[in-house]
């Protein structure tokens, strides 16, 4: 072991179950770098300057800590500073874009359940407020869920798109559906072409890539309010890997955050017991109740809905081949 292992575990706030995989993670002149900052805030001269390099090369590990979320960066071009960002931080890049699978299963297990539970302890005491019916003075990741047109027009208003790999799912991979599927509008978008992440879309590609993810199965989940407070992010998301539905379990927030403003509308009479919604559906609200029924001489399944259950994502309504089921805004929804 290096000897500036420890104080840069201490610094970075390495956790001690990615401590054994530092060096897969990390290069030595990253982690000699967020040794030598020691909290401080350095240009890339007074980089070179402290660690004996000359200021191009500074500037070259200064970027790349920065691409790899270990630098963020403070004050304006051509001469910004740099601080250490914290392995929180790091690893939603690790994930999304480093050697994540090679690492041992067990050990992705375990920095998934932690990374997890940092998720839900930053979330926790505006998700309390909100559940308390006070306000939140900024809106909390995937702060509602979305019909389909409505993260449309999210799109219609954007300038700029990048659409980067879901951690969630790259991280805890109990499900097959897409990944690349995590659109960054505007300020976010820029925020994440600086670093150099994701790639960039046009509109249609956009509206291209939600359908998709509509029809694979992804609910969809933004600021509900991005008028008033700006765009800033779309997630397409699954019940089974993404952290803040799954936060929301752990949290008892239901229905408060991410926020549902619709429920199904569900006519058994137009039903043809496809199952499609049965399917789709990723919290049982629409399921098969056991009653067996014939249709045109074929043997089906009753379809029953439970709109205690339902989270309002619209999944159902958008493949009902037969147009049973519709979404219902919830009281106060415009």
């Amino acid at each position: 072991m290096l000897p500036h292992l420890e104080p840069f575990f201490e610094q970075f706030g390495v956790w001690p179950v990615a401590r054994a995989y530092a060096r897969q993670m990390f290069a030595d002149d990253e982690i000699g770098l967020v040794v030598a900052l020691g909290g401080r805030a350095l240009t890339a001269s007074q980089m070179a300057a402290e660690l004996g390099l000359d200021v191009a090369a500074a500037q070259a590990l200064a970027q790349r800590c920065y691409h790899r979320l270990i630098l963020n960066k403070e004050g304006p071009a051509p001469d910004p500073l740099y601080r250490a960002a914290d392995f929180y931080a790091f690893l939603d890049y690790f994930i999304k874009y480093g050697d994540w699978d090679q690492l041992p299963l067990p050990a992705r297990q375990a920095l998934d359940g932690q990374y997890r539970e940092g998720f839900v302890a930053r979330v926790k005491e505006g998700v309390a407020l909100k559940m308390a019916g006070q306000d939140v003075p900024d809106a909390l990741p995937n702060d509602a869920v979305l019909l389909l047109p409505e993260v449309e027009a999210m799109i219609d208003a954007a300038t700029d798109i990048v659409v980067e790999l879901c951690d969630c799912r790259r991280a805890s991979q109990l499900c097959d559906r897409p990944v690349e599927t995590c659109l960054r509008l505007d300020e976010s978008a820029r925020a994440a072409r600086d670093r150099g992440h994701g790639r960039a879309l046009t509109k249609d590609e956009a509206r291209q890539l939600l359908r998709l993810a509509d029809k694979k199965g992804l609910m969809h989940s933004a600021d509900a309010e991005w008028q008033r407070r700006g765009l800033h992010s779309i997630c397409n998301c699954c019940a089974c890997d993404c952290y803040p539905f799954r936060a929301a379990e752990v949290l008892g927030s239901k229905g408060v955050w991410p926020k549902s403003r619709y429920v199904a509308e569900f006519d058994s009479a137009l039903c043809t017991l496809c199952g499609l919604c049965v399917r789709r559906c990723h919290f049982g609200a629409f399921y098969h109740d056991g009653s067996p029924v014939t249709v045109k001489g074929k043997n089906r399944k009753a379809v029953a809905f439970d709109p205690e259950k339902c989270w309002g994502c619209g999944l159902c309504a958008n493949a009902c081949p037969a147009d049973a089921i519709a979404m219902k805004p919830l009281p106060g929804i415009h």
